[in-house]
């Protein structure tokens, strides 16, 4: 095990997490075979997994199935080959910088109309070849088994997830230090790749955003994901990565809980469908503004006082997953 893997590992997992994790180098002992399609297969004691991690600091696991396979290097090239991937299903960026969408898809004839945004293959193996890396979106809308693991995910989590798989060359940083608005799910199906994580403080922030400036010495952690290796990170966690020994393979799996815009707009919602609210909106015309700013305020407080907190956190749930 590298030095830097064992840094997370003593720093993020406590020490029994740390002791059932297994050696690097192919796939978990006793797991070849077993395709993941639970969360069990991903973070072994799922209990243990919430108590100890969830939306606490990173961590490294190992992943108890084989995650090789999920997908491999050339069904994503047969997919490029074929030519009927379209838009926004994948993209291609080198150094943070995306190839222009019109230089990385073009026009197919489809019963008889000329449809645009499909997937340019010369293209996408040209940057691949010069270094950029190459990147399934939303990979659950259409790839059976990575639908069969997200799906399987879901019921664990109140939120919206989504899936994208990484392929990169080596000797390249995709992106440069970002934080995403979501929990993240890494699971290293090929290759080996380096990442630069930072621990979660008062500084961590709630959108998707680039990092400013380098992360500090006393929140930065470096490590090595292998091949059966997965690294949860909590919602804020700064991170960037640069893949080293052949090419990568890497699926992100992301987990968008409600944010307080969607439950303000729940609440909101069902004050504007009760009876006080009616009331006050029929009559409103009778008070002065500053009257009826005052009975809006109370006729809100109370709606609050009395609303059922499970059911309007349940509707953000389903709000943030249709947002998907």
């Amino acid at each position: 095990m590298s030095t830097t893997t064992t840094r997370i590992r003593e720093a993020a997992a406590p020490p029994r997490a740390a002791a059932q994790d297994t050696a690097h180098g192919g796939t978990a002992h006793g797991h070849e075979g077993v395709v993941p399609d639970r969360l069990e297969h991903l973070v072994g004691d799922i209990g243990a997994f919430f108590r100890d991690h969830w939306a606490h600091q990173p961590v490294v696991l190992r992943a108890h199935s084989d995650l090789s396979l999920l997908i491999t290097e050339q069904e994503m090239w047969d997919e490029v080959d074929c030519g009927l991937l379209s838009r926004p299903y994948f993209t291609i960026f080198n150094e943070g910088v995306r190839t222009a969408i019109s230089d990385m898809t073009r026009k197919r004839h489809v019963v008889g109309h000329e449809l645009p945004g499909f997937i340019e293959p010369e293209r996408i193996r040209e940057d691949f070849a010069n270094g950029a890396t190459f990147k399934f979106n939303q990979a659950e809308h259409w790839h059976p088994r990575i639908r069969t693991l997200v799906k399987a995910l879901e019921p664990h989590f109140s939120g919206g997830l989504e899936s994208f798989v990484f392929l990169s060359p080596p000797g390249k940083t995709a992106m440069q230090a970002h934080m995403d608005g979501a929990h993240v799910f890494i699971l290293q199906v090929a290759g080996v790749k380096d990442w630069v994580v930072g621990r979660v403080d008062d500084t961590s922030t709630s959108d998707s955003v680039l990092h400013e400036g380098a992360i500090p010495d006393d929140r930065r952690i470096e490590l090595t994901l292998r091949p059966g290796d997965v690294m949860y990170m909590p919602h804020g966690t700064p991170h960037y990565a640069t893949a080293r020994e052949g090419n990568s393979i890497h699926i992100a799996v992301t987990v968008e809980e409600p944010t307080a815009q969607n439950l303000a707009e729940v609440f909101l919602a069902g004050f504007l469908g009760t009876q006080a609210f009616t009331d006050l909106h029929d009559s409103h015309h009778r008070h002065s503004l500053a009257h009826r700013t005052e009975l809006l305020r109370q006729a809100l407080l109370d709606h609050l006082a009395h609303a059922d907190e499970d059911a309007a956190t349940r509707a953000a749930v389903t709000l943030r997953r249709e947002h998907r």
